[in-house]
């Protein structure tokens, strides 16, 4: 008897699974998996123990694309070999995007004289000022495999130093620290990709060096020229709040967050808000949001204009510049930078009459960020807002079917504290199945990455 019922209820379970599965190949599903099978090869390559060189992943994507191409007749096989070729260009992804990096790491610690232009610098809560300079030269000893940048600290600075000074010093160069233990936070990870080779601080004060301005590229003169920008504003937030407001203000609006005293940040990390004072999404549509509801607000003082315009276009645009110029003042951080391509593909869907906030909209996001940024695919910030994202995405998404099958009446008219009573409650709710949705799909990461709850 059991050998008879197991023998009817697998070919019963069989015929199942492949009924749902041809529904949700005819719903799109298959495109939805694109930047899944993209990040698995990104987390492939950075698994790996040894560094393979280009001949290898090359070799996997032609050998995947031909047998791809030679299965077309089998509809199954076929998928699962474009499956192996997703997978393949995303571990050649990460191959090509760690080649490009190319960062001359330092290889032990060393007391060195160094010269280099200023690209940025952070004053600390401790009264320290933090520099990102650019290597021109080093001295007693000379390195021969010099970082191109390095991340150092120092007491003070002569006070005409600002982003694009070219000074010098004799400093003390630590390379970057791995993970404290299996698995943890590395240091010298993200350092590689964002070009950092070195850290470490000066052994006595930096002096300034004059040099000819116009010996520095035009990339790094516009780079000092944002930089000068963004601490001219902050310094000017500074001024105008001051204390720990004034810090936390700067670090919401231009992404300088050096000055945060310890215990706040302390405070803010244990009760879960730390994430705010990154720039990141909630940054970003709060621009975007801003922006398009203001000029659609504007657009409405004058219907006539707006009967026969597409202001709701022309509102999407601005917001995409305005939030391409926040990219740039906020220092083009990888948070910040991943977000932008999220909401400019969603503001691009509405220039086009397409939905903006979909789950096509939200993986053309995901292979945009992966083909960009392999390396973010492992990082705790990716992973945490495309889980929130598509949890709040489809969510949303299941309840508006559930509304649309279902037949409503017309609500009884009811008085102004009634309706305005109703409309609060309705906003408190949304706002608290947001805050449960989100928090519920990024719980595992938090855990793996940070530990806590």
């Amino acid at each position: 008897m059991r050998r008879q019922i197991g023998l009817i209820s697998l070919p019963r379970l069989r015929h199942s699974v492949n009924m749902a599965a041809s529904l949700e190949l005819d719903r799109g599903v298959a495109f939805l998996l694109v930047p899944v099978c993209l990040a698995i090869g990104a987390i492939g390559y950075f698994s790996l123990t040894a560094e393979p060189d280009f001949a290898r992943p090359v070799a996997v994507v032609i050998l995947t694309g031909i047998c791809a191409l030679v299965s077309r007749s089998w509809p199954k096989t076929h998928l699962c070999f474009m499956a192996a070729l997703l997978c393949a260009l995303g571990l050649l992804a990460a191959k090509v995007e760690t080649w490009r990096a190319g960062t001359q790491m330092l290889g032990s610690e060393i007391s060195t004289q160094v010269t280099g232009r200023v690209v940025s610098l952070d004053r600390m809560e401790t009264g320290r000022i933090r520099l990102t300079i650019d290597v021109t030269s080093t001295a007693r000893p000379k390195l021969r495999y010099a970082p191109e940048r390095v991340r150092l600290s120092a007491r003070k600075i002569p006070a005409d130093v600002t982003a694009g000074s070219l000074i010098t010093g004799y400093a003390k160069l630590l390379p970057p620290t791995g993970p404290v233990r299996p698995d943890s936070y590395d240091f010298s990870f993200d350092s590689y990709f964002a070009g950092i080779g070195g850290s470490g601080f000066f052994l006595g004060n930096p002096k300034l060096v004059v040099s000819d301005d116009g010996d520095m590229p035009l990339s790094a003169r516009i780079s000092s020229s944002v930089e000068n920008a963004r601490e001219g504003i902050a310094d000017h937030i500074r001024a105008s709040v001051g204390g720990a407001e004034g810090e936390i203000a700067a670090a919401l609006i231009v992404g300088v967050r050096a000055g945060i005293p310890d215990d706040i940040n302390e405070a803010m990390r244990r009760t879960g808000i730390y994430h705010i004072i990154s720039i990141s999404g909630l940054h970003m549509a709060l621009v975007a949001g801003t922006i398009m509801g203001l000029l659609r607000g504007a657009f409405a003082l004058f219907p006539d204009f707006s009967a026969r315009r597409p202001v709701k276009k022309y509102a999407a645009a601005a917001a995409l510049f305005s939030i391409a110029a926040y990219l740039v003042i906020s220092g083009i951080v990888v948070a910040a930078e991943r977000s932008f391509i999220m909401l400019a593909v969603m503001l691009i869907a509405v220039l086009f009459d397409r939905a903006a906030l979909t789950m096509r909209n939200l993986a053309i996001s995901a292979i945009a960020v992966i083909v960009v940024s392999p390396h973010e695919v492992v990082g705790p910030s990716f992973q945490m807002s495309f889980a929130a994202t598509a949890a709040l995405v489809g969510a949303y998404a299941g309840w508006a079917d559930h509304r649309a099958g279902k037949a409503r009446t017309p609500p009884p008219k009811r008085s102004l504290p009634g309706f305005l009573t109703r409309k609060f409650l309705l906003a408190a709710i949304g706002l608290a199945m947001t805050s449960i949705i989100a928090g519920s799909a990024t719980t595992l990461f938090a855990i793996w990455h940070f530990q806590r709850v």
